[in-house]
């Protein structure tokens, strides 16, 4: 299949780091995943210019030594895009296309924000000619569409959101499994919490070509789980 890519390696979040020596999100950490082989799922945010930065855009003000939203800063001025009082920088996605190479797969998570539009035509632009495995994961159905609608050969997934309780969850999913039977996304990436889920596996009866993807594993318990009742798995901070 041509997304077997997305379980065929653990998929690390934001690159190998530990935000005081390596920096999620930037060359150094993602260098690191690259080099053990693992495929990854990076942050897209623009820049008040417009260019496409990896980084999130809600911890943005926290990791950023200037305290400032990412949108709120242009690509060219380096002293406000350094990280947590490092010199190490907010990569342009351009850089670390050209880092990655190939190697890997990179899932592209794109968040909820009226910005979503810009953020998906800009990619798409950029990978135009990058020959790398990709996807892209959708925070809303609103983006799965515009998506594919941009681009229908996009490999394109839906993340579910974290919920108070595995009763909500479950809730939520029984009222969109219908929706999901009518995306076909790719892959559907939910919280290892929610797993094993009868809701998921009535989807993938009815489309056993989509595969589900466990976050986060934090430890050997969510690892577990993970191996259990997911195709693949996002990790973070987790020796695999």
């Amino acid at each position: 299949m041509i997304h077997s890519w997305i379980k065929s390696a653990p998929i690390c979040s934001k690159g190998l780091f530990d935000n005081n020596s390596i920096i999620e999100n930037t060359l150094p950490a993602i260098q690191k995943a690259v080099d053990c082989g693992y495929n990854l799922i990076i942050n897209l945010s623009l820049t008040k210019d417009n260019r496409l930065v990896v980084c999130d855009s809600k911890k943005s003000y926290i990791l950023l030594s200037c305290h400032k939203r990412i949108e709120t800063i242009s690509s060219d001025d380096k002293e406000n895009l350094q990280l947590l009082g490092t010199t190490n920088c907010v990569p342009l996605l351009n850089d670390v296309l050209n880092l990655v190479n190939g190697k890997v797969g990179i899932i592209f998570k794109i968040s909820a924000s009226n910005k979503y539009k810009k953020i998906i035509t800009e990619l798409v632009k950029q990978l135009a000619f990058y020959k790398g495995k990709t996807a892209v994961v959708a925070s809303s159905y609103q983006m799965y569409f515009f998506a594919k609608k941009i681009s229908k050969n996009l490999l394109c997934g839906i993340i579910l959101h974290k919920k108070s309780s595995k009763l909500i969850y479950n809730a939520i999913l029984f009222a969109n499994i219908n929706f999901f039977k009518l995306l076909k996304p790719s892959f559907i990436i939910c919280d290892i919490a929610n797993l094993p889920n009868k809701y998921l596996d009535d989807y993938l009866l009815y489309n056993p070509y989509s595969f589900i993807i466990g976050r986060t594993v934090y430890d050997k318990s969510s690892y577990l789980t993970a191996l259990n009742y997911a195709d693949g798995f996002v990790f973070e901070n987790y020796t695999i």
